[in-house]
């Protein structure tokens, strides 16, 4: 996806949190993704974004996995089976589904980008300072956009507020 990315640094979480209300009630604004960095006093890098895990792919894996098996398995007729059959089929199937959409859903995760970059993180992370996070948004025609943004949150002194250009 190639887009621009606007970056705005905050003074405060408490004047973030009140700008980001502002800017989802704006309508001429197409947010693609957005993430929040932050700098910890230990110098730690803490980032808030839309990327998924290797955890959450597995689990939304597993869980789809076993329902398709479930249900796959009681369309051919395993609830025809005599006794306890329909319980073992469905059980074992539910059980081997989830085990394969779960690595898939982590190899999913692993290898397809859901977030920003870390080398774009990482540039933004050496300008911040403690206590003052930066709202990163990722939005179609920045360049029209980003006057009337810079209005809208004038009142929030936003430190800083850029155009980059997303690296494919």
């Amino acid at each position: 996806m190639t887009g621009e990315i606007i970056v705005a640094v905050f003074p405060s979480r408490a004047v973030l949190t009140r700008a980001l209300d502002r800017i989802t009630k704006l309508d001429y604004i197409d947010i693609q993704r957005s993430a929040i960095v932050a700098k910890a006093a230990s110098g730690e890098t803490i980032v808030l974004n839309d990327d998924i895990g290797p955890d959450q792919g597995g689990i939304a894996g597993g869980t789809l996995g076993a329902a398709m098996t479930v249900l796959g398995l009681a369309q051919l007729g395993a609830l025809a089976l005599p006794g306890v059959g329909p319980i073992i089929a469905l059980g074992a199937g539910a059980l081997v589904g989830g085990l394969v959409g779960r690595v898939t859903g982590r190899f999913a995760a692993n290898f397809i980008d859901f977030g920003f970059h870390a080398e774009q993180i990482d540039a933004l992370s050496e300008r911040l300072q403690a206590g003052r996070p930066a709202l990163i948004l990722e939005v179609k025609n920045s360049y029209e956009v980003l006057p009337r943004l810079r209005h809208d949150l004038a009142g929030f002194k936003a430190e800083l507020i850029e155009p980059m250009r997303v690296k494919a």
